[in-house]
């Protein structure tokens, strides 16, 4: 299904501070062309920039698991579609998501695929590191010593002390994320 044209850039709601983008032509500081002919629009793309991608493992970091949410947006229509995120977008993306870390995760690593997993998320909470993560079954680790012993996070982190953390699935890890007191 095609979109009108007045959805062309659906995909700009937010600023990168977070607050919402409420007239993008106003935030670039022109107008916005129209689609022309919408009726060539035929169906999805995504790119990667490969000039700098040496190896077959890097690239697999670049394309997984991207690639898997691009063929579900190029397969499914969402019954929220064309409207903009609301109750039901969020609980497709949840239904993804848990697709995501719950069993398609797990084939990419059974295949040897190098892919990405996001690293955790970190938030100063009264004094305590609460950390999460993007898609369901990931484990999150911390490490005392700068990486060399890694033990799982079951409850916030006091931020007294410089820590490392990571995500994990498998044998597969996120990078690591240094965390120090008093950093936000």
């Amino acid at each position: 299904m095609l979109l009108p044209a007045r959805h062309l850039y659906h995909n700009a709601e937010f600023k990168r501070d977070g607050t919402p983008i409420t007239d993008l032509a106003a935030l670039l500081g022109r107008p916005l062309p129209a689609l022309e002919k919408p009726e060539n629009m035929l169906g999805i793309q995504g790119q990667v920039w490969s000039e700098t991608i040496r190896t077959a493992e890097q690239l697999e970091q670049m394309i997984y698991p991207r690639l898997l949410a691009l063929a579900e947006r190029a397969w499914h229509k969402g019954s929220w579609e064309p409207e903009k995120a609301s109750d039901s977008a969020r609980a497709d993306w949840q239904s993804f998501a848990s697709r995501l870390g719950e069993v398609e995760l797990y084939r990419l690593q059974a295949s040897g695929s190098a892919h990405y997993l996001p690293p955790p998320g970190a938030k100063l909470v009264n004094g305590n590191w609460q950390l999460s993560t993007a898609w369901p079954n990931l484990t999150l680790e911390y490490s005392p010593d700068q990486g060399q012993n890694w033990h799982n996070v079951s409850a916030p982190l006091p931020a007294k002390h410089k820590i490392t953390v990571r995500a994990r699935l498998g044998e597969q890890s996120s990078r690591s994320i240094e965390l120090a007191p008093g950093a936000h």
